[in-house]
């Protein structure tokens, strides 16, 4: 309707995920990245998470765009089905045939895995996401995790994406879930836009529906279209439609923040208050003197603590640390969990690398790091991944009742790991961490730079530079050329990687494991 008004060749703020309007802010570049080499070199699920509203499916059929011809993809929009039914869809997606009347579940998997093996065969990948996945059933989900056994010798034939809101994260942390959340090899959480990204998003949006050199939207707007929907695309979505529509009804050329403002009280139903200098002088004043009389509390809280403290004769106890001996296990770990913290365990972290958590900017540990030129690599393993990897890890252990506890280890000497807590080290044998350990961890580490690059060969990048110091040739070119593929490709092969001379996520991390410190062992 308002189209020709504003001189757009389509409606730009359709809440339909078209791929055509994607765009590729910091996050979604990320999330997008690991969904390409998660499909590309992952064995395991992978698992991309947000809140409502934040692009999840919209990156999903980005991804699908970008794929290669040879990949056969099934996306699932509706997961609230049964193990059978499940299968049916997939089935469905693949343009395989099947009677549900006459099929039963062993009929799926054989249909199924002979269609999965001669696609193999023709070099063709198969790709399953399933969008809402937090509202699967335990059922489907332990269906979907024995999808995951349809595999060669050498590779899976099913690559799984799981896609849900962050209660798919606490569902796999359920012990009935543990086999499928220890499959899971990639994770990234979308977050919301940042006021820029907000202001970038909507001219993307606009440029994309055909406006030229113009502002549509007035600077006031923009700000209170980023306080209003919080950097979320589908309400920033639904607040511009509005917006425009309310803009031609009222014969205007530019959307200014009255127009936003009645948009949003059509959207909420609730009326926006209006600034008033004289309400923000009387709360400034109020705040303030709220402030002084909070700093003034401490002194007087003190002198109150001297006059109870004279006129008591018990002693102050404070909690004491169990005392590591030099070269002596400690075994009370329940203890030490009971002195640490999500946050201790960050701090002790960066501290190893040379970093102040609590001086970085961030709302997120990762986030931080990223400030220090860190990355952070969340894992489902065993005390062998964390062997090759080297490094520092924070471990998240899991007790019968369900409470979850993270902690350092900072050393790995034979069977017995030293954790840090409060700046102090206490070995503990990991027979004992492994009654609470289902495996996940998370390291910090120094990629090349950030966001992490994927070579290969043809490519010309910086990076290609650092990759030659880690591998001791003596060149500073910045080309990829086939030599260095082959070195490349040797140093796969002998650690154990896929041995195809493109440097993704997993090869960065085993060059970077080489040299440099914090080592693990």
């Amino acid at each position: 309707m308002y189209t020709a008004h504003f001189g757009l060749n389509a409606a730009p703020f359709s809440i339909t995920p078209d791929p055509h309007y994607f765009y590729s802010s910091t996050g979604h570049s990320e999330a997008l990245a690991h969904l390409i080499y998660g499909v590309n070199e992952g064995p395991g699920f992978i698992l991309l998470t947000g809140e409502v509203g934040t692009g999840k499916t919209t990156l999903c059929r980005s991804l699908i765009e970008q794929l290669p011809h040879n990949f056969d993809v099934a996306l699932l929009l509706n997961p609230c089905l049964s193990p059978i039914e499940l299968l049916a869809s997939l089935f469905d997606e693949l343009r395989i045939s099947y009677s549900l009347e006459q099929y039963q579940h062993k009929d799926f998997i054989d249909k199924l895995t002979s269609y999965l093996l001669t696609a193999d065969r023709v070099g063709h990948r198969t790709v399953f996401i399933i969008d809402e996945a937090q509202n699967l059933s335990a059922e489907a989900l332990e269906q979907i995790r024995l999808l995951t056994n349809l595999e060669t010798g050498d590779h899976k034939l099913l690559q799984i994406i799981l896609v849900g809101q962050p209660e798919l994260n606490k569902l796999l942390k359920g012990n009935n879930l543990r086999q499928l959340s220890q499959r899971i090899t990639a994770r990234y959480h979308i977050l919301p836009l940042s006021a820029k990204d907000t202001k970038a998003y909507i001219n993307h949006r606009l440029a994309i529906s055909g406006l030229v050199s113009r502002s549509l939207f007035s600077d006031s707007a923009l700000k209170l279209i980023y306080r209003y929907s919080a950097g979320v695309p589908r309400l920033i979505n639904i607040l511009c439609d509005r917006a425009l529509l309310g803009g031609y009804v009222n014969n205007k050329n530019q959307i200014n923040a009255e127009i936003i403002r009645q948009a949003i009280e059509e959207i909420s139903g609730k009326a926006i208050r209006i600034f008033n200098p004289k309400i923000y002088l009387f709360i400034s004043v109020l705040v303030l003197s709220s402030f002084i009389i909070w700093l003034l509390k401490p002194t007087l809280d003190f002198s109150n603590q001297e006059l109870s403290t004279v006129s008591s004769s018990e002693p102050i106890v404070s909690p004491i640390l169990p005392t590591a001996i030099d070269n002596k296990p400690v075994s009370n770990l329940e203890y030490l969990l009971n002195v640490t913290s999500t946050e201790t365990a960050f701090r002790t972290l960066f501290k190893l690398w040379g970093a102040d958590y609590l001086e970085l900017a961030g709302e997120k540990a990762c986030e931080r790091a990223a400030k220090q030129g860190l990355a952070c690599y969340l894992k489902i393993g065993t005390w062998d991944d964390l062997r090759y990897l080297n490094r520092p890890a924070i471990i998240e252990l899991v007790t019968s009742e369900g409470m979850q506890y993270h902690i350092v280890v900072k050393h790995l000497q034979d069977n017995i790991a030293s954790l840090a807590v409060a700046d102090r080290n206490f070995e503990i044998p990991i027979n004992k961490i492994n009654k609470l350990w289902l495996g996940q961890f998370l390291i910090l580490w120094k990629p090349p730079m950030l966001p992490m690059p994927v070579l290969k060969v043809g490519i010309t990048h910086k990076a290609v530079r650092w990759i030659r110091k880690q591998l001791n040739i003596k060149s500073r070119s910045t080309f990829f050329n086939y030599s260095l593929r082959r070195k490349v490709i040797a140093f796969q092969a002998e650690h154990n990687l896929k041995a195809d001379g493109v440097i993704g996520e997993q090869t960065l991390l085993a060059l970077q494991a080489l040299k440099g410190e914090p080592l693990l062992r």
